[in-house]
């Protein structure tokens, strides 16, 4: 959902010829101008229109709304128009900066149908389409660099500045699409400050995306004081020096009903105020004693649902590790390493030290602190918190003895085999996760990359999903279309392998990958052809009705065979090509549960990736393979 869900449209009838292109720069006012070239002459009429409508969305600036986004379709071609000031802005502030921004339009990009304005305030943007849902262009998209060097200590401002980077970004998401945040190493060091804003048009994901490719772009301007990126989405500033007012940083944006004062509370008389005042005093007098029994509750619950990156000290993370050390590591993946950790007051956590040099590190950051930071479920590891003060940037977990199934489940001669019964709990644990993430926690959260390898086991075999950087927080409209594949091959759904298409059914078919690797005891590989096949081997003793031959081999029989059977065949049900003959999580969760529920047969044979693979027809091959 954008973050103004309920906003108004105001319609806007305009209408332009084709004209020209500018770039501009101010001394005073730094930004970007782009038009498409003139090649004809502007219209009168329809430049008169132009103006009218122009002054119509200046009038709708207000205390409350500091941006309209209108469109038209009664004009040929329609038009759509967007303006927005940065909400640090008072409105007479950016009324100047939306004026400003005009007659730079009308000097360069008279007749255009189409052209961007950005300002160090302000943002204007006309089309002949609809736009709203644009966050990145890498032909208009640019980042703009202070002339003067920097003279601050590269280390402890490369630490600011991601400091400041992580908390703008997680503020802006969580705030509207606005934040500000000051970062500094202590007495003696220059404070690093910055500012971000993103389009009221754009969905959380598209500004959190916008804002970490706009800070990745940043990076050319290693060792400058101050920077600015202009994209096309959102807007991102830091400097060494405070370029905006100190209220800013307690504005608050409600996405509903648009900006507030740094107070929430209405102006009230001096009667009112003493009669509030009596009551308040009243009812603390009353309350007092509750108050002073269940702090420390409260200051626990607290702790354990609000993490913060700054609630663990990088230096007692590195003793904790021992200075991440070998002996303490506990796996590693594409994004970092996962250290076991022992905190000076007794706990043992899970620490996972990211690798911070690419945008990639940055997405799945934030996907990991912004999805599951709120998230408590017995089956989806939990984060207590995060660290950013360091070289590295560090995700603090609960500890999970077991470590991850597939070292359990797929290590030979291992000394524990897991029986049927420690499997059905298993693969039902998983699915109950998975269909809290689908909806019950509040969002619908696709992870992306369900397998065995991101399954955590506690010391009772409890089943705990893990790893959520590859992770995305779908909107109603259920589906998510990724121009980037990201995953495990073998895992991967045939209309997100193809097509890009992401829904919850994605989560489904890799699930049924996982339930049938669980009961085959066989790890499933998207470069298996034939009976070597375990998707295809489990698929033929069905159609011989015969499934209970696909069960691990190291069980020796000893399981229920018609529930050994259900099981398998909801795997089947889980990992068909059409999304729709996939079942839902919920289903699949009733289906495990409840003896009763009947289970559907599987009507199509597994969708086997590596005919995709293999396939060159295929334009996403290199691009599936080199994630």
């Amino acid at each position: 959902m954008p973050f103004s869900s309920t906003s108004t449209h105001f319609l806007v009838w305009i209408s332009f010829p084709v004209l020209v292109i500018a770039n501009f720069s101010s001394a005073s006012v730094p930004g970007t101008l782009f038009c498409n070239p003139l090649d004809q002459p502007a219209n009168v009429r329809r430049l008169a229109s132009f103006f009218r409508a122009m002054a119509t969305v200046t009038d709708l600036i207000s205390d409350d709304k500091l941006w309209v986004y209108s469109s038209s379709s009664d004009q040929s071609p329609s038009i759509y128009f967007l303006v927005q000031c940065h909400e640090d802005l008072s409105v007479s502030a950016c009324r100047n900066c939306l004026n400003e921004s005009k007659s730079e339009l009308e000097t360069n990009c008279l007749g255009s149908n189409w052209a961007r304005i950005h300002r160090d305030g302000c943002f204007l943007r006309f089309d002949n389409r609809d736009f709203s849902k644009e966050n990145l262009d890498a032909l208009f998209d640019q980042v703009k660099c202070s002339n003067a060097g920097s003279s601050i200590a590269f280390r402890e401002f490369e630490s600011d500045l991601d400091h400041a980077f992580v908390n703008v970004t997680l503020k802006a998401v969580r705030n509207g699409g606005f934040g500000v945040a000051v970062a500094s190493s202590g007495e003696g060091h220059v404070a690093v400050y910055a500012l971000a804003q993103c389009w009221h048009t754009l969905d959380e994901n598209s500004c959190r995306d916008c804002l970490v490719t706009a800070r990745s772009s940043m990076m050319t301007c290693n060792g400058k004081e101050e920077a600015t990126a202009f994209f096309t989405g959102c807007y991102l500033k830091y400097s060494t020096r405070r370029f905006f007012d100190e209220a800013a940083e307690h504005k608050h944006y409600d996405g509903k009903n648009g900006l507030t004062s740094s107070s929430p509370f209405p102006v009230l008389s001096q009667p009112e105020i003493i009669k509030l005042t009596i009551a308040v005093v009243s009812l603390s007098i009353l309350t007092c004693l509750g108050v002073f029994l269940g702090y420390k509750r409260f200051s626990k619950k607290r702790k354990a649902h609000n993490p913060s990156c700054s609630n663990f000290k990088y230096e007692i993370l590195e003793k904790a590790t021992e200075f991440f050390s070998d002996s303490m590591k506990l796996g590693q993946g594409g994004a970092g390493s996962v250290y076991k950790g022992d905190l000076p007051d007794g706990r043992t956590v899970a620490v996972k030290k990211l690798f911070f040099n690419t945008r990639q590190w940055a997405d799945q950051f934030f996907n990991e602190v912004n999805l599951i930071s709120g998230i408590e479920h017995k089956n989806v590891v939990r984060l207590l918190g995060c660290s950013i003060e360091g070289p590295e940037s560090l995700l603090v977990y609960e500890y999970v003895p077991n470590r991850s199934l597939d070292q359990i489940l797929f290590v030979k001669n291992t000394v524990h085999i897991l029986s049927w019964k420690q499997r059905l709990n298993i693969i039902t644990g998983i699915a109950e996760g998975l269909e809290y993430l689908h909806g019950g926690c509040g969002v619908k959260i696709i992870h992306r990359d369900i397998k065995t390898g991101n399954v955590l086991l506690d010391q009772n075999l409890t089943p705990k999903i893990a790893d959520f950087g590859l992770a995305r927080s779908v909107g109603p409209d259920k589906t998510y279309t990724n121009t980037g594949i990201a995953g495990t091959l073998g895992y991967l759904a045939p209309e997100y392998l193809i097509k890009g298409q992401l829904t919850e059914k994605t989560d489904v078919y890799a699930f049924g990958v996982l339930i049938l690797e669980i009961a085959t005891g066989k790890k499933n590989s998207a470069f298996t052809k034939g009976a070597n096949s375990v998707l295809y081997s489990v698929w033929e003793h069905f159609e011989a009705n015969a499934l209970t031959r696909s069960v691990d081999p190291r069980l020796k029989g000893k399981f229920p065979e018609e529930e050994t059977s259900k099981v398998l065949q909801i795997g089947l049900l889980c990992v068909q090509s059409s999304v729709a003959m996939r079942p839902s999580m919920s289903e699949i969760v009733a289906m495990l549960k409840n003896r009763d529920c009947e289970c559907p047969f599987p009507k199509q044979p597994p969708f086997l990736s590596s005919t995709v693979l293999m396939s060159n027809e295929d334009t996403r091959l290199s691009q599936v393979i080199n994630t």
